[in-house]
């Protein structure tokens, strides 16, 4: 690799995982009382301090949380295209994509379950499936071709009809390219700053240091970064309904 390329997977993952925390906070906290305050009068300033606070701050953190999705994205193909066991890797997606539903719906929906929505664990898992398909297409021919265009075809379907964070046409759509493209690393940035444009502008930050990815792991926290993501959602709902929310009661 050019010795200018200086992340590592492990700092990627690091970016990502505090993009996101920072999202998802902005998200669920929210220190706008839902009732009348009822609380003595000499707390009301810290309270409107907070809402002020609240209100400059979580726009930006919203902002910042779009640099998370498409690093975790290229690290999947990474991952992907480096696991020595394809099946231990969708079916550890898949297992985290179920463990991380309920508390993605209680966070978003503030319900156990909703169908309506589906956490990023089934985009990812979704577009890994469909690169797996690529895969074992990789030789060229016609019907290869027509064959790769169903399989890609049926990803962003899945995606969409299933309502996943990000859907198809963002999420399967980038990991298909990120993969597809994975040898021409400006190109693959490039057309995923395209599809990324739909989401967001400051999302298209994110690619900068994908761009520069060194190609090593890194420091491995083995399960860390699997279990975060429930595990944060959870502490987050905590947070608001047994901190926030009894302070507006």
């Amino acid at each position: 690799m050019d010795s200018k390329s200086f992340f590592s997977g492990s700092q990627l993952k690091w970016i990502a995982i505090i993009a996101m925390l920072l999202d998802h906070t902005a998200k669920i906290i929210s220190f706008q009382p839902s009732v009348t305050l009822s609380v003595p009068y000499a707390f009301e300033p810290t309270t409107n301090n907070l809402i002020d606070l609240s209100q400059a701050l979580f726009p930006v953190f919203i902002m910042i949380g779009r640099l998370a999705f498409p690093i975790f994205c290229f690290l999947l193909v990474e991952g992907f295209i480096h696991t020595s066991n394809t099946k231990k890797y969708l079916l550890r997606l898949s297992l985290f994509a179920f463990i991380s539903e309920i508390p993605y719906d209680l966070a978003f929906s503030h319900r156990i379950v909703d169908l309506k929505s589906q956490n990023v664990f089934f985009t990812l898992l979704i577009g890994l499936l469909a690169i797996i398909g690529l895969q074992r297409l990789k030789n060229h021919s016609v019907k290869n071709i027509f064959f790769s265009i169903i399989i890609v075809g049926l990803g962003i379907f899945a995606a969409q009809g299933l309502h996943t964070d990000y859907g198809g046409w963002i999420g399967v759509l980038l990991i298909v390219v990120l993969y597809l493209f994975r040898d021409f690393h400006l190109f693959k940035c490039v057309l995923g700053a395209l599809i990324l444009l739909q989401n967001s502008w400051f999302g298209l930050i994110a690619f900068i240091p994908i761009y520069f990815y060194n190609g090593q792991r890194g420091k491995q926290w083995k399960y860390f970064f699997y279990w975060f993501y429930p595990a944060h959602l959870l502490v987050l709902i905590g947070i608001q309904q047994f901190l926030i929310l009894p302070y507006f009661d």
